[in-house]
């Protein structure tokens, strides 16, 4: 990018034209030098049905990287509803940066679901401008990946009506692709999500999630362990105790719920909320 391009970014209710008039009347006031850039303001600026603004940063060295993002409905990626910039004094060469985030955001954007639904205006774009001079790419992707996924969490508890973020973590698949299609379908499922609102660990829920990804023919039952925190609940028998400790595991503000297949060595974690009555509310009455 060039020092006078723009990044143009959308967010709202689809189809509905913004009141430009007023928009080009506030751009004219602007100063033709800006003051320093205040990205918590800027994560306020652009909430929509954020309860929260989300910001995240860490440091490479000399150099510094912060994120900031929106969204917390209509969220599966292709990204969905959401919107998510990174900024860095790191000096980096653009083909690499751009590899990089890619690698990260298919780790932890596209590992996110709130709802199943995507929408027509999400963007993600790091800026770098190199004053801090270089760092180590590795460490810099691993900060990254860290500031993403922050972000990512804040993203998936903070979901429309959500009491509890749910990470589902897939083992033991054929390869990463496989596990994520698994963790989507296991952390879209209404019934997972609102058993892990109630607390309840029915583990047949997410045994139903899986086994609806008929195109996955090498699952087998016989091969496949299920979890809710650190209580295997399948294939072990889910007796009246291992139910409770099952239970409590479910009653905080973050819900783990792991699942091997058995077959290979494919991992991959997506995350997601709960699904509530609030959620219903909020886009019941969106326009109205």
């Amino acid at each position: 990018m060039e020092p006078d391009d723009l990044l143009i970014a959308s967010t709202g209710v689809i189809g509905q034209p913004y009141p430009m008039d007023r928009i080009r009347s506030y751009l004219d006031t602007l100063p033709a030098e800006f003051p320093p850039a205040d990205l918590d303001r800027a994560a306020a600026a652009m909430m929509t049905t954020d309860t929260r603004p989300k910001t995240a940063s860490a440091r490479i060295g000399a150099a510094t990287l912060t994120g900031i993002a929106k969204g917390v409905g209509m969220i599966q990626p292709n990204m969905s509803t959401m919107l998510a910039w990174f900024f860095t004094d790191t000096d980096i060469d653009q083909s690499v940066l751009d590899a990089v985030f890619r690698r990260v955001v298919d780790r932890t954007f596209n590992a996110l679901s709130i709802d199943t639904d995507t929408s027509t205006s999400d963007s993600a774009a790091i800026l770098a401008n190199g004053l801090a001079g270089p760092v180590d790419v590795a460490e810099f992707e691993k900060a990254l990946h860290g500031v993403a996924l922050d972000l990512v969490r804040m993203i998936a508890s903070d979901g429309e009506g959500a009491s509890k973020l749910i990470e589902v973590r897939v083992t033991g698949a054929r390869d990463a692709d496989q596990a994520k299609r698994i963790g989507k379908a296991v952390v879209n499922s209404p019934l997972v999500k609102t058993a892990v609102h109630g607390a309840d660990p029915n583990w047949g829920r997410v045994a139903m999630a899986v086994g609806k990804c008929e195109d996955e023919a090498d699952v087998e039952p016989d091969r496949v362990r299920i979890c809710f925190g650190d209580v295997e609940t399948f294939p072990t028998e889910a007796t009246d105790e291992v139910l409770a400790r099952a239970a409590e595991q479910m009653k905080g503000d973050e819900v783990v719920i792991s699942v091997d297949l058995g077959i290979a060595d494919g991992v991959f974690t997506v995350y997601g909320c709960d699904l509530t009555e609030g959620y219903i509310r909020i886009n019941a009455d969106y326009t109205t």
